[in-house]
């Protein structure tokens, strides 16, 4: 397995091919809104197996030490290998290594035990995101 920064375009395509298999085809996320203002600002990661791309996540900075991490997916074909922690564990370290202290995301509520699992807690009542119901999630890093 390996995890990489995306400061390549290729790499960046390929994290945008699986947020687009992932939420605009699987869950019928409009591709405007997947695709938003904040991708420059974003460090998008990107998960290889075997030379294949199969999970992405990026991460943004929002101010006092705080990530907003976002679009963490991983392909069908590859769920239930724990990938999508790994790439959250990358995330964790990587933004604690540069000085981040805290993490919030926005939970599908059908994820919230996954994240629940990696230290977040849910900190909002529930919410409408491009029609799928959320939750807000924090935990220090």
């Amino acid at each position: 397995m390996e995890l990489k920064i995306t400061d390549d375009k290729k790499y960046y395509n390929q994290c945008l091919e699986i947020r687009k298999e992932v939420f605009v085809e699987e869950q019928n996320v409009p591709l405007e809104m997947e695709v938003d203002e904040y991708e420059k600002e974003s460090i998008n990661i990107l998960l290889m197996l075997d030379d294949r791309p199969l999970g992405t996540v990026r991460y943004r900075d929002i101010g006092d030490g705080v990530i907003k991490v976002e679009r963490m997916a991983v392909r069908q074909i590859a769920r239930g290998l724990h990938l999508g922690q790994a790439l959250m564990n990358f995330v964790h370290i990587h933004a604690e290594e540069n000085g981040y202290t805290h993490a919030k995301l926005g939970a599908q509520v059908h994820a919230i035990k996954f994240y629940e699992k990696l230290g977040y807690q849910v900190a909002s009542e529930e919410f409408d995101d491009a029609g799928i119901p959320h939750k807000y999630m924090q935990k220090e890093l």
